[in-house]
């Protein structure tokens, strides 16, 4: 169970980055494209037929970020009841409250830009404590499920 803890909140920390990277792709292809005489307005939000490179950047980065990594952090949560990692529920915890306020910001910043820059740097909180998390079932001793049973040594 320790290992799949820590495969989960490296998981995570890896969602992170495909976060980045997706939006990234998303907005200089926006960018790129308005350079090129495209031009977004409401009309063009709404009829949802607007195409340029990057545009897929947009829906991988909502899809992961209100689906794929709160579930992933909260099956976190669910195998840190049984991976007997040193604090791993604690931190399983934290990761999932970060995810939650990262999901509330990213929906409320479309509301209040200023979010965004919230957004952007929880972004890192999250990264930081999915590692974390992540470092600290790589640090836990050896438990039951890694030792060899006994009357085993020797054995071919």
């Amino acid at each position: 169970m320790k290992a799949a803890y820590r495969a989960l909140a490296y998981l995570i920390a890896l969602e992170v980055v495909v976060q980045a990277a997706a939006i990234a792709f998303a907005l200089t292809g926006l960018g790129k494209w308005i350079m090129e005489g495209g031009v977004l307005d409401a009309a063009a939000m709404e009829s949802e037929t607007t195409e340029f490179t990057g545009v897929a950047g947009f829906m991988v980065h909502g899809i992961n970020g209100q689906m794929i990594i709160p579930l992933l952090a909260l099956l976190l949560l669910v195998v840190s009841f049984f991976a007997k990692v040193p604090g791993g529920v604690l931190w399983a915890g934290i990761v999932l409250v970060t995810v939650v306020v990262q999901v509330l910001l990213g929906i409320f910043g479309h509301g209040a830009p200023v979010l965004g820059l919230v957004h952007g740097a929880v972004a890192l909180v999250l990264f930081t404590v999915a590692v974390v998390a992540a470092r600290r079932a790589e640090a836990s001793p050896i438990g039951p499920e890694s030792a060899p049973a006994r009357g085993t040594a020797g054995v071919v």
